[in-house]
């Protein structure tokens, strides 16, 4: 993506075409997109199993631990049989998601 042009004082930035957009704060476009695919292709399976959102009841962060470090545990001795580092990152996600909400431990 091309983010090349000049910001403004009213946090728009003019493109040097002319075109002009207001600044986000937040760049979707860093992310890499096949990981995020693989995230969601896991917590689909999930879904399919456990029921939408089962999750957000609550898992002992112990649990949910256990859980990530398995699996980077077994990427990193070169386990490819399935998406590792997807699950690594949605235990981390669902760590994050209990402590904002105050449902780590529980």
């Amino acid at each position: 993506m091309n983010w090349k042009g000049s910001v403004t004082m009213e946090d728009k930035i003019i493109y040097e075409s002319g075109a002009a957009r207001s600044t986000m704060e937040v760049r979707w476009d860093l992310l890499c997109e096949e990981f995020i695919r693989d995230m969601a292709i896991v917590m689909k399976e999930g879904a399919d199993k456990y029921g939408d959102d089962n999750w957000k009841g609550g898992v002992p962060e112990g649990v949910t631990m256990n859980h990530l470090l398995e699996h980077l545990y077994q990427w990193q001795i070169g386990d490819r049989s399935e998406p590792h580092l997807a699950k690594v990152a949605i235990n981390a996600m669902f760590l994050d998601w209990y402590e904002q909400r105050g449902v780590v431990g529980q």
